[in-house]
């Protein structure tokens, strides 16, 4: 990397003055023992609630995330990986299953709970996101105490304290995301190496791979940001054809192996009936949103103010210390890596806006982009402006209580949260897997196409959406839909689309292979074999505590 980026930081922090420009390069034994603290109340938070079923919020992602996972340990791993939730063919690939093949293949080995694995693995990606921290401040010649001002905030944020402890694929694709940064930065110098290259294309690809709503825009970014530095040295000419060729390598393989396996997990979502209404192709408004959104001020105060900036960034101390950077004289190089984090954090809620809106989890993919602005304002800003020792961790100490406090409030309520055995999911799936043979199949209704069920029975299913376009013939024809498994049972929970009651107890008068059973709130109607003779029709009120 050139030095050229370094030094004019350097410069601009000296013009800051003496003696507190020299603290801020030392990490004070307060910020060091708040980072420690920070660290070990997460883990704790992690480990006392990993066996937790994978319902408490977003159940239809996580058990989706673990179904796939799942029958990766029953029958290995495929390019087009199984999620048996739509019906058969079972291969319905969204992401490129990096997170999930990880998660089976050590849970099988240990002979561990899936669950756990699952949550204690997204909870490592989380820390990881220390390392290229480390690298790009170490590149940028930053304060090391940004580092620790970045993790303490990373760390006690209600985002990243209950979505990273989630069997979800989201904070693997943001340390890959992060990793690329620093090679990123390498490029920037007027003779990278293809080490830099390999490592932008290599960690890029596993981010945009892995969630392409997550790494696409950051290597989106980082391109701008490669161009922008490239016409502001005016080398943009046939000598530097070079540096071009690289950086197109670097930031093009990523976005291309996105496109490519866009195209590919289409096509395989287009040989199942349901799959093929699930395609990016199919759903341009439901990922990307409309510009009507986009020009919103509603999307801007419920997503960018009300989900991120009060509970993770201290709200209005948040926006003063941003603001602050971007808006007083003095330390240009700091005021651009500033404007490039907000970018960063920015621009995946501008480009698939309806996702953002619809999702609350989806801003673990930016937030930290926004913590790293705080750690920047406050690790480098703030010595400059306030000639106080100790200022650093005294206004880092201000930002943690203030998540800590917003995670109490908020998302801790929901991560304790308790499931009972009569809980509907745990109870119709009880049944399932007790009373069908493992290598038959069930269709339900009144689960969306929800995968919670499909995980805890351990079976394939087709778990028929209202919105799909046979909804009728699911129904009247159900072992259609299971292609060679054996249809072993049907569900119906109460939904306004889904068939009645009475309709499910019409199908066993008509058919004495059929056992009704009541679990939860749902009509299971199991086929007949000896391991089903013992079923009683008791219902059970579903509760969950918190």
């Amino acid at each position: 990397m050139s030095n050229e980026p370094r030094t004019r930081f350097n410069d601009a922090a000296r013009r800051g003055g003496g003696s507190s420009t020299d603290a801020a390069m030392t990490v004070s034994p307060a910020l060091k023992a708040l980072t420690a603290f920070v660290l070990v109340f997460a883990t704790i938070t992690e480990i006392r609630y990993l066996d937790q079923p994978l319902l408490e919020a977003h159940a239809f992602r996580q058990t989706q995330t673990a179904l796939t996972a799942f029958w990766m340990m029953q029958d290995g791993w495929h390019l087009a990986y199984e999620t048996p939730v739509a019906g058969y063919p079972w291969a319905i690939p969204f992401e490129f299953p990096l997170y999930q093949a990880l998660a089976a293949a050590v849970a099988k080995a240990g002979g561990l709970s899936l669950d756990a694995v699952g949550r204690f693995l997204s909870y490592l990606f989380l820390l990881g996101c220390a390392w290229p921290a480390t690298r790009i401040a170490r590149q940028l010649a930053l304060p090391e105490q940004v580092v620790w001002v970045f993790c303490a905030l990373l760390w006690s944020s209600p985002l990243y304290l209950f979505w990273g402890r989630s069997f979800m694929i989201e904070t693997a694709a943001l340390f890959f995301a992060c990793a690329a940064i620093p090679y990123a930065l390498d490029l920037l110098g007027p003779a990278p190496r293809w080490s830099a290259v390999t490592g932008v294309a290599v960690f890029g690809t596993a981010a945009t791979l892995q969630k392409a709503t997550t790494g696409g825009p950051v290597i989106a970014i980082l391109a701008c940001v490669w161009l922008a530095e490239r016409l502001r040295r005016r080398t943009v000419s046939g000598f530097a054809i070079g540096q071009i060729t690289k950086a197109m390598i670097g930031f093009g393989v990523p976005l291309l192996a996105g496109a490519a396996w866009t195209v590919y997990s289409d096509s395989v979502k287009g040989a199942n009936p349901l799959g093929s209404q699930l395609s990016a192709a199919a759903l341009p408004f439901w990922n990307f949103g409309t510009l009507e959104q986009r020009l919103s001020l509603w999307t801007y105060v419920d997503v960018v103010w009300t989900r991120v900036f009060v509970p993770n960034a201290g709200g209005l101390l948040g926006v003063a210390l941003l603001v602050g950077v971007v808006v007083m004289p003095g330390m240009p190089r700091l005021r651009q890596m500033m404007l490039v984090a907000l970018a960063l954090f920015l621009a995946p809620i501008l480009i698939f806006t309806n996702l953002h809106i619809v999702h609350d989890y989806y801003q673990t993919a930016c937030a930290l982009f926004l913590i790293a602005g705080l750690a920047l304002a406050v690790g480098v800003w703030l010595p400059r402006i306030v000639r106080i020792n100790g200022a650093t961790p005294l206004v880092t100490c201000l930002l943690v209580v203030s998540n800590l406090l917003a995670f109490e409030t908020g998302s801790a309520r929901t991560m304790r949260k308790q499931f009972l055995a009569d809980n509907r999911t745990l109870a119709v799936a009880k049944v399932l897997r007790e009373n069908t043979p493992t290598n038959s199949g069930f269709v339900a209704f009144g689960n969306d196409w929800s995968s919670a069920l499909a995980y805890y029975a351990q079976r394939k299913s087709f778990t028929v959406p209202a919105f799909f376009s046979n909804y009728d013939g699911a129904w009247k024809d159900p072992g259609r839909f299971l292609g060679p498994l054996r249809l072993g049972a049907i569900v119906t929970c109460p939904s306004s689309e889904a068939p009645t009651r009475e309709q499910a107890e019409a199908v066993a008068r008509s058919d004495s292979t059929w056992v009704p059973a009541d679990a939860a709130d749902c009509r299971v109607l199991v086929r007949r074999n000896s391991a089903t003779a013992e079923i009683l029709a008791k219902a059970v009120t579903p509760r969950s505590s918190p």
